[in-house]
């Protein structure tokens, strides 16, 4: 069955929408990301953020899912900062900005569902152990990293503070529930995913290209003027991070 005639079908039988974050790794090798592609084709989620999305993957995904999500934006890039919202429903508008305070870039998108207008946000906060000078050990780039990840939580609610509309935040936050810039979100009126009805979650990484256990939940998918009725972290695929998906519906 053609994707658009999935998504009116949908519409009219008054089914939940579905969401995935996915950080897809961005030196996947091309085994790697089409065991990827392979999860969300098999979930075909209406709303899909990618991070670490890189020239490769973008290119594999057009390939292979162009069809099934014709109202897409992905910005490749090498390294960790390419990101993409894929969607079978139009987007009205896209926008990239700075996950300020630092440059790292994050995506949002307007999209019609159904006559609805929902707002996507797909983030990817500063990694716990990135490095900002040369000679910085761990544990000082941890606590670093910790502190610039609260004040782009709270930049990102100061953004989205007079935001009416539906708004759906997803991504790789790179940090856990208890966390400064995920209590920013809870503070602003933001509902887990994993929180609601049906829930099978708990840790995304290290994912599914490792004998490793999963060991910390830093992926997320979190909703204001939006009800979760499922939520699940999915564990397959090829990244070193598993993938999360939910199912929402407007309040």
């Amino acid at each position: 069955m053609h994707a658009p005639l999935l998504v009116v079908l949908a519409l009219l039988s008054g089914q939940p929408f579905k969401a995935m974050a996915y950080n897809v790794l961005y030196d996947s090798p091309a085994e790697d990301i089409e065991k990827s592609l392979d999860v969300i084709e098999r979930e075909k989620p209406d709303i899909l953020c990618l991070r670490e999305l890189t020239p490769g993957f973008a290119r594999a995904f057009r390939k292979r899912l162009g069809k099934e999500y014709p109202h897409t934006v992905l910005t490749p890039q090498r390294g960790t900062w390419g990101m993409g919202i894929a969607s079978r429903h139009p987007l009205l508008r896209t926008r990239s900005f700075p996950e300020k305070p630092h440059r790292i870039p994050g995506m949002e998108a307007d999209v019609k569902l159904g006559g609805q207008r929902l707002k996507v946000v797909c983030v990817h906060l500063m990694a716990p152990g990135a490095r900002h000078l040369k000679n910085e050990g761990l544990l000082v780039s941890l606590e670093k990293n910790a502190k610039l990840r609260a004040k782009q939580g709270k930049a990102l609610m100061e953004r989205y503070a007079g935001e009416k509309a539906p708004l759906l935040l997803l991504g790789d936050m790179n940090e856990g529930r208890q966390a400064d810039a995920m209590k920013s979100f809870a503070a602003a009126g933001f509902t887990h995913a994993c929180d609601g009805p049906k829930a099978s979650c708990g840790n995304t990484w290290p994912g599914a290209n490792t004998a490793l256990p999963a060991m910390v939940e830093i992926d997320h998918i979190l909703g204001r003027g939006l009800t979760f009725s499922e939520a699940r972290v999915l564990r397959s695929g090829g990244s070193d991070h598993f993938p999360v998906r939910a199912l929402f519906e407007f309040r």
